[in-house]
């Protein structure tokens, strides 16, 4: 299974489609967005691709109803546990609960955003991946995570 990794879009309409083409040409199976879509209008790139995505809130996410009904309830709430494809998926916009679940070796992949910072950290086969930040607002960089889980492959990609 084949995964694209977001976060910290921060309603950059521009690096969310950049991103979305990053993910076709890769031929990910689903999107994770690990928070900080901001606004509702910034889900909408979101929902008229054709591949799967799920999410989680971020602390910029202001407007969660919104967010939420926008999404059609793809994103989740606080944090996600998840299963895809026989892969367990773990899903929080913070570093420390992504963290504690990638140490418990129970999830092939552990993702968080929320630090800006871009970050693939492998052991045993299992990630613990942050996609930096899409919209590149902090670092000037605009960054998503492409993961193979199969062949336990992760890579960062630059928009």
């Amino acid at each position: 299974m084949r995964v694209g990794v977001l976060s910290d879009t921060h309603d950059n309409v521009q690096c969310i489609k950049k991103a979305m083409d990053v993910f076709h040409n890769s031929e990910v199976d689903v999107i994770i967005h690990a928070g900080d879509y901001v606004a509702p209008f910034s889900v909408g790139v979101l929902m008229v691709q054709d591949i799967p995505w799920v999410g989680v809130f971020g602390n910029n996410d202001g407007e969660v109803l919104g967010l939420y009904q926008k999404s059609e309830g793809r994103i989740k709430g606080q944090y996600l546990e998840w299963e895809k494809g026989g892969y367990r998926i773990w899903v929080s916009h913070y570093y420390h609960p992504s963290l504690q679940a990638f140490q418990t070796g129970s999830y092939h992949l552990s993702v968080y955003g929320h630090t800006h910072q871009a970050e693939i950290r492998e052991e045993k086969g299992l990630f613990l991946i942050n996609p930096g930040e899409a919209a590149g607002v902090l670092s000037g960089k605009s960054t998503v995570a492409v993961v193979e889980l199969e062949s336990k492959l992760a890579k960062m990609v630059e928009l």
